[in-house]
């Protein structure tokens, strides 16, 4: 009897998300790329806050990161960070605290990533973003946000989701429960995806800010790996112009 090839399932799994990403999203990951390129034009920083454990991974991913931008400000919280969760992303009232250690303000632009959309920190920095006059872009999905009852625990406690809250969202089709493949005799699915959709639509909100800059006729900020010759060189002037603004460079 023929097996299957749940490591092959698994790509065409993910590729078919990522499919539709391009397809689907190419509009708005354009528009956000847009008002990324006039944050850097005007010599601010971007933002970047995975405000969840695993959604965490998309700050350190396009923080000082090979191929990146080095105008990227990382928004690290400890507690929301994997192993603490699930309880400090549901804490919503670490969320302005978490913006003024940043010095988040009015126009600035912060890029919030996270898959489920619904949990208290996620919610309450939007809201507070809101309050302070601070530009969002979000990457989500929506399969949580429309599943889960609006009393669910893990819920900031007004009920509302990300993507309802935000004008520039950017879907990541992520599926209630994340994991792809329902496996023979398993009752759990496996194969998260989530992370793939995140990076992805990261990674290409850079590449299209970085075309539309050279559109302009300027340089993109970009990182070099260090572990290629001339790498450090090549990024000392990046350092120079960025490490006052941003805390962790």
């Amino acid at each position: 009897m023929a097996t299957r090839n749940y490591i092959r399932e698994y790509l065409d799994a993910i590729e078919e998300k990522l499919e539709k990403i391009y397809n689907e999203q190419s509009e708005v990951i354009e528009k956000a790329a847009r008002m990324i390129a006039d944050h850097i034009k005007d010599g601010s920083v971007l933002y970047v806050f995975g405000s969840g454990g695993h959604s965490n991974m998309m700050a350190e991913e396009m923080f000082h990161r090979a191929g990146g931008l080095a105008c990227v400000s990382p928004v690290f919280a400890d507690s929301v960070r994997i192993p603490h969760v699930p309880l400090g992303e549901r804490c919503g009232e670490l969320a302005p605290y978490i913006l003024d250690f940043y010095g988040i303000k009015e126009g600035d632009l912060l890029l919030l990533v996270n898959g489920y959309g619904i949990n208290p920190i996620t919610i309450e920095t939007a809201i507070q973003c809101k309050k302070r006059g601070v530009k969002v872009i979000a990457v989500t999905s929506t399969d949580y946000a429309e599943k889960l009852p609006r009393d669910f625990k893990g819920r900031h406690h007004t009920g509302q989701n990300l993507h309802e809250m935000i004008d520039t969202v950017i879907y990541t089709y992520m599926e209630y429960g994340d994991a792809l493949l329902q496996m023979d005799g398993l009752a759990s699915k496996v194969g998260s995806y989530s992370t793939f959709g995140n990076a992805f639509i990261c990674n290409s909100l850079v590449l299209k800010v970085c075309e539309m800059l050279i559109d302009e006729g300027i340089e993109p900020p970009v990182i070099n790996s260090i572990n290629v010759e001339g790498g450090l060189e090549k990024n000392q002037a990046l350092y120079a112009k960025y490490r006052p603004i941003i805390r962790w460079l």
